[in-house]
């Protein structure tokens, strides 16, 4: 499932400009029940506050659960997420309480003055997972120079998540 991430954020609704000199994060939250069958997937970015949206059809379907089955009456939900993080900070990776770590990825990425990739470099990995959102990946997205045109490559950090828990429902 996680290998179909970036075919999920590519099936997003269209998104502005990722920004290049701001914090930022992205998720896909997938809700599945006790028969692996997709019960709702939500969609949102930390660029557009307008709250989470129901998936498209397209995306929806590119996060497939996979007919894993789980315990009677137990919904799990499994979220991937992307955390920009601009300058020299990495994001800490914090998670919420009960959610458990299923694979991470921390990509580093210069860019040039225009707010296209010079560089990207994958720096760290954990966890089983493979991720397909890779720096080939990244170089396709389209990132927002920042203002003033500083001839200066800038720097960030790109950290993919894939993390999830389950919730028995009486």
């Amino acid at each position: 499932m996680l290998a179909l991430f970036a075919a999920a954020l590519a099936a997003a609704t269209p998104s502005p400009a990722l920004e290049a000199s701001v914090p930022w994060w992205e998720k896909i939250t997938v809700t599945v029940d006790d028969k692996g069958k997709q019960q709702s997937c939500q969609y949102q970015i930390s660029l557009v506050p307008t709250g989470a949206k129901t998936c498209d059809e397209d995306m929806a379907a590119s996060v497939a659960a996979g007919g894993r089955e789980g315990n009677v009456g137990a919904f799990s939900k499994l979220t991937f997420e992307r955390r920009f993080s601009p300058g020299s900070q990495l994001d800490g990776g914090q998670l919420e309480p009960g959610d458990k770590l299923l694979g991470r990825q921390v990509m580093f990425l210069t860019f040039d003055p225009k707010g296209s990739i010079e560089s990207c470099h994958v720096v760290a990995k954990t966890g089983d997972m493979a991720f397909q959102y890779d720096c080939d990946a990244a170089r396709r997205e389209q990132f927002r120079a920042p203002a003033g045109g500083d001839p200066a490559p800038r720097q960030a950090f790109m950290t993919v998540l894939a993390y999830g828990h389950s919730e028995q429902i009486a």
